[in-house]
């Protein structure tokens, strides 16, 4: 039983030795039970201080340990819930931070891909339109391959034509220089007038 305890229990017992009268009564009077005997309070009080050294040692004190006890694991319950709310806290923390960083990320990726995409689609249209003039030039180029060649060929039968007419108009045979002559001449009349024609245009 703890110091505390004896001072308790002397503060208990001074009222029933304050109560025990210094004389015992006559034989013939009649016994008064508001009168305390001595013997009594004697009883009473041994009876009271076995009752509080019993409860002290087997009683009060194991309560008190257990209250003990139980207040420490209590207090370490708290302990641990707040360190689990602290741990819930930071971890909510951590991972609000993972999705912003994730948010982010996504946002540089779909950015990324746009950029590609235009890219690509730049570059698929310059080389399109690289194509078509390309295919251009070349129709371009065969078409004026192809209209040279009919008009080296409609020279050529044009200077034959005219001379045949001219030789039929003068009435005679040309010989063969006044035939390359005259070839000559309208070759240079045509190509001069395609000249003129392309420049013109």
């Amino acid at each position: 039983m703890r110091g505390g305890g004896w001072r308790w229990a002397l503060v208990l017992a001074l009222p029933l030795l304050v109560m025990v009268p210094g004389t015992a009564p006559a034989a013939d009077e009649q016994p008064n039970i508001f009168n305390p005997a001595l013997d009594l309070g004697i009883w009473t009080l041994v009876v009271f201080l076995v009752l509080l050294f019993v409860l002290g040692r087997w009683a009060w004190g194991p309560m008190l340990e257990a209250l003990h006890n139980r207040e420490h694991n209590i207090q370490g319950a708290i302990d641990e819930a707040q360190k689990a709310r602290e741990e819930a806290r930071r971890l909510q923390e951590q991972w609000q931070q993972e999705m912003a960083r994730a948010q982010e990320k996504v946002r540089d990726i779909h950015e990324e891909a746009r950029r590609r995409a235009q890219q690509n689609y730049d570059e698929m249209i310059a080389k399109a339109r690289a194509d078509i003039q390309a295919e251009r030039d070349r129709l371009r180029r065969e078409i004026e391959i192809a209209r040279d060649q009919a008009l080296h060929e409609l020279w050529k039968h044009t200077a034959q034509l005219a001379t045949e007419v001219s030789a039929k108009a003068i009435r005679r045979q040309l010989s063969s220089d006044d035939h390359r002559r005259l070839v000559d001449e309208a070759l240079a009349e045509l190509d001069h007038a395609r000249k003129a024609t392309v420049s013109s245009s």
